[in-house]
């Protein structure tokens, strides 16, 4: 699993990457989900929750971390999708981090390659612990010096290498205030199995081992996660808050009054009325947001993208809730914004919403052969995306999750339905030529597009249909015979399903499978 890491654009030769001898905390953070750390660039802008709301709630947080001695050493808190989780998980990372009672976070992501794989988790979580206490990042650095092979182990065999032996290292005898583990949105992480496994390797951390942490886990309600928080292993370990006993109108009217203020201070004076906007026209989006965050949020953001007039916005916004169609407030609300989006946004927005990893404007019209305006190339999605004003400025990426479940969803979105297999194919196809393109030229490329697309390119391949762009791509002779036998397996397997499309295709990818197995025999 471990790897070359690169956190900026950066361009080299792909036949010539050399690995340079390093200490074991060079390692081990080659190993870890670079984005998952709650001050992490890829975040930025991160969501967090505005000081006068959820002030019960964090109440009860930041006694149970003054207090976590003497009670549960896990607390989760749960709630539907916008109900405000990762703003909450933020702002205590950051209030924990000023008081110096931070251990780590990991901040999963749907989707997001790195950002929801498990297998990232202890070793994200080992550099950040030491990162935060100098004596125990002296056992880890040693301990992966020892056994860097550790670092492609299960987690279990990880947390014991990595966090549970350095820790009995450094463990004077005295009762110290635990550091404060946060993790966000588990149910981001792919498979139920692997969240149930997190589960268990933290009630095995604190109960068996003992260890001075303490673990705050967000996610969206689920069944199998209630179970799992029901098993007898949980019982005294851990509290739960369920966030929907906590929403309240008061928060939501708070929240709308501060972004609106925020959205009027950044215009020139008098270019926005004084009355703006009515009483009325807030209730209303108080109402349509039924308690949850996520509705008002993407009202701002739209209302207030630079691009457009936030009086009349705001004006579509209402007069949108206030039509009899039969959605969700907040269907209705992306329907809005998206019947004023160009094609050509919409596009990107397809494209955007299949990829596992978030890439700054220059990364990412590489990677897709686009070109994209810095200004002007994505308007009017500023509610769905996260948009940079230039070049280098922040990533692209979809800011919830909520909004590609609403993409995906046809009966949902209807004429804005983006079928995702064709949007795979589509990037699927991309990769491939890019990849054909580099056997040619061997041209210095950049480092995190070519990574992502040699590590990703089959994975969109197995999400697909067979679209002539991608049925024509796989069919060029050079790309095949350049391709490892797992890679080659993945296309046969994927032309198998459908044998009929493109016979001559499967003949030419089974013939070289072939050739490969009887070069391993």
């Amino acid at each position: 699993m471990a790897r070359r890491r690169s956190s900026s654009a950066r361009f080299i030769d792909p036949m010539n990457v050399v690995e340079e001898p390093a200490d074991g905390l060079h390692l081990l953070h080659s190993a870890i989900a670079v984005g998952a750390s709650f001050d992490s660039a890829e975040r930025q802008p991160c969501c967090r929750c505005h000081p006068q709301t959820r002030q019960i709630v964090f109440e009860i947080i930041l006694s149970w971390t003054k207090n976590v001695l003497r009670g549960p050493r896990m607390l989760w808190i749960h709630g539907d999708a916008g109900s405000g989780k990762t703003a909450i998980a933020q702002s205590v990372a950051e209030f924990c981090a000023e008081s110096g009672q931070l251990g780590a976070t990991f901040f999963f992501a749907h989707g997001m390659g790195d950002l929801a794989d498990a297998r990232f988790l202890v070793a994200t979580l080992a550099y950040k612990l030491a990162r935060s206490n100098p004596a125990l990042r002296t056992h880890i650095s040693r301990a992966i010096e020892r056994t860097a092979s550790i670092l492609s182990q299960p987690i279990q065999a990880q947390a014991m290498h990595l966090i549970v032996e350095p820790y009995k290292m450094i463990n004077s005898g005295e009762e110290t205030t635990p550091k404060v583990v946060v993790i966000d949105a588990l149910d981001a992480c792919e498979r139920d199995d692997a969240q149930l496994q997190v589960l268990m390797l933290i009630a095995e951390l604190l109960a068996v081992h003992r260890l001075p942490l303490c673990f705050l886990i967000t996610s969206r309600s689920s069944t199998h996660l209630e179970a799992a928080f029901d098993l007898p292993v949980f019982r005294g370990m851990a509290n739960r808050i369920p966030l929907q006993l906590f929403s309240s109108e008061s928060d939501i009217r708070t929240f709308l009054w501060a972004g609106i203020s925020e959205i009027t201070s950044t215009r020139a004076p008098g270019t926005i009325p004084e009355s703006w906007p009515s009483v009325d026209a807030v209730n209303v989006l108080v109402r349509k947001s039924d308690r949850h965050f996520l509705y008002p949020s993407t009202v701002l953001r739209y209302v207030a993208d630079p691009r457009g007039d936030p009086v009349q916005r705001l004006v579509g916004v209402v007069i949108a809730a206030a039509d009899d169609a039969p959605r969700p407030p907040l269907d209705q609300l992306y329907h809005h914004i998206l019947s004023a989006a160009p094609e050509s946004a919409r596009h990107v927005l397809g494209l955007l919403s299949v990829l596992r990893a978030s890439f700054s404007l220059a990364e990412l019209q590489i990677l897709l052969g686009l070109e994209i305006p810095h200004n002007g190339g994505l308007d009017g999605l500023s509610a769905f995306i996260e948009c940079p004003r230039a070049a280098g400025a922040s990533r692209v990426r979809i800011l919830q999750q909520a909004a590609v479940e609403f993409l995906h969803d046809r009966r949902r979105s209807q004429p804005f339905w983006t079928d995702p297999r064709v949007y795979h194919a589509r990037v699927a196809a991309v990769c491939i030529r890019f990849i054909t393109r580099n056997l040619d030229e061997c041209a210095p490329v950049d480092l995190t597009t070519y990574q992502y697309i040699r590590r990703r390119w089959t994975e969109h391949l197995s999400n697909s249909v067979p679209t002539a762009e991608l049925l024509g791509a796989l069919g060029d002779a050079r790309f095949a015979y350049s391709r490892v036998l797992s890679e080659v397996r993945a296309v046969v397997s994927w032309l198998d399903v459908d044998p009929e499309i493109a016979p001559e295709l499967l003949s030419l990818w089974r013939a070289w499978q072939t050739d490969l197995r009887r070069g391993f025999t």
